[in-house]
């Protein structure tokens, strides 16, 4: 399907074969093979992403070999395609033979391929192969306190998986689909009214659903750290904020997001939070305080800093600067485009080069050695859909997944749009504690502090935050 409005809605439904495979593995008592098929759900989702750009791939004619070898694959099956589709008569079998033949020696081309990329782009290779890990795989990537819990939203049931350092354990939880979407967005509208306590209720009622069954088995006992892989509408829950016996997650846990847990087992880059920060805030945007909290944050790195703001900030000198530099931070808005995620982007100035709009195509083009990006903007954890039209697959397909593609291991983000003056104050102190502490536990500690602070304390204020990759 060439045009992306028919493609979309055509792979939509299409995923739900993943689904009904995982809750048939479930039910047969097959929950290692069951995880396994989660993770195929989530990568043949980001496959599809990659197969509408460019492959980013650093080598231009390793990018080359890749786009004629796919090319020649789909020339054949197509050419196979017509060939079958012709009347008993008129078919060829002749040629049906020669074009599978050669089909097969394509894809074995492509193949051997993916096999000498894999040690320059392994994520990458990994994708397109559809390569997985094992839940024993996993396993052994999680220290002792941790645990990854991965979820899978059917039509009439929540499956969840939960690993740790001692293995894996899987639970189907009995919920409607469209009960827990309205759920959640009823909790999303009631947190944007951060005068009013009426998000009490549905926060506490999703903290029954998604995590009170998994801790009533004793699976999260000793645990201090989670990994979540939300699936579907859960993508859009800020569990930092869910509520029990008047305490939040965030208060037991520190939290942290993936895509998929294959993101746990690709190559660990340093832990090194970084001692260089480029911090960007184009006045695009008419945020009045981006340019105090690029200003402030970059003073946390008085020797070795790059600030753009105002007219500076444009999308050219981000190309230009961002592969130099351990942390960047970007003050601006996130835009969506629902019918292709690939033209989903940031709000940069724009110059003779560019037109200010850092898209996900481009963003996946570079090759970044930031430990963590920051988009402090409106909406930027949030994917290629919304409420009434969530994306299918893992369905976050969205700037935290592109920049991730880079090779920075972690991306903070925001899952609505967020208060431009108390995100001073929030990112001031995540900051400070970066400086003694990882990634994830420093973004506890702001929203631990923030919730102690009269006037932030509302969950609006802090809970949108989110790290997504690793902890460290």
């Amino acid at each position: 399907l060439r045009e992306e409005r028919f493609r979309a809605g055509y792979i939509e439904d299409k995923y739900q074969v993943y689904v009904a495979l995982v809750r048939l593995l479930l039910k047969l008592g097959r929950a290692e093979e069951a995880f396994v098929a989660a993770e195929k759900l989530r990568a043949r989702s980001y496959l599809d992403l990659l197969s509408r750009g460019e492959p980013p791939i650093r080598n231009q004619s390793q990018r080359e070999q890749e786009t004629t070898l796919r090319s020649r694959i789909r020339e054949l099956q197509k050419k196979l395609e017509e060939e079958n589709s012709k009347p008993g008569p008129e078919k060829r079998r002749q040629a049906v033979d020669v074009y599978s033949k050669e089909l097969g020696i394509a894809e074995n081309d492509y193949e051997n391929f993916l096999d000498d990329i894999a040690s320059s782009e392994p994520s990458y290779a990994a994708v397109r192969g559809l390569k997985v890990p094992s839940g024993d795989e996993v396993s052994q990537r999680l220290p002792a306190g941790t645990a990854l819990i991965e979820y899978v939203l059917g039509e009439q049931e929540l499956m969840v998986f939960v690993l740790t350092a001692e293995g894996l354990q899987a639970k189907t939880i009995r919920t409607n689909s469209e009960d827990l979407k309205s759920r959640v967005e009823t909790l999303r509208d009631l947190m944007l009214r951060n005068k009013t306590n009426e998000w009490r209720p549905p926060a506490a009622a999703l903290y029954q659903t998604l995590i009170a069954p998994i801790k009533s088995e004793g699976w999260l006992k000793g645990t201090k750290q989670i990994y979540i892989i939300p699936h579907a509408i859960l993508h859009y829950v800020p569990f930092a904020a869910l509520t029990y016996k008047n305490k939040f997650l965030i208060d037991d846990y520190v939290i942290a997001y993936l895509p998929a847990a294959a993101a746990l087992v690709q190559e660990d880059k340093s832990s090194d939070a970084g001692k260089s920060m480029l911090a960007m805030a184009p006045a695009s945007t008419r945020l009045q305080y981006t340019r105090l909290e690029s200003q402030s944050v970059s003073g946390f790195f008085p020797k070795q800093h790059t600030l753009l703001i105002g007219s500076r900030a444009t999308e050219s000198s981000f190309k230009k600067l961002a592969e130099e530099f351990d942390l960047i931070h970007l003050a601006t808005h996130g835009y969506f485009n629902k019918t292709n995620p690939l033209l989903s982007g940031l709000t940069l100035e724009s110059d003779a080069t560019d037109d200010g709009r850092l898209e996900v195509h481009e963003i996946m083009g570079l090759r970044l050695k930031a430990q963590l990006v920051t988009l402090s903007a409106c909406d930027t954890a949030v994917g290629s859909g919304y409420f009434s039209e969530i994306p299918p697959g893992d369905d976050l397909v969205g700037l935290t997944r592109a920049f991730l593609s880079t090779g920075a291991p972690s991306v903070l983000a925001s899952l609505w749009e967020i208060n431009d003056r108390s995100a001073v104050s929030f990112m001031d102190s995540f900051y400070r504690q970066l400086r003694q502490t990882d990634k994830a536990t420093a973004l506890a500690l702001a929203q631990r502090q923030m919730r102690m602070r009269g006037v932030y304390r509302h969950p609006y204020y802090w809970a949108a935050f989110e790290i997504v990759g690793q902890m460290n």
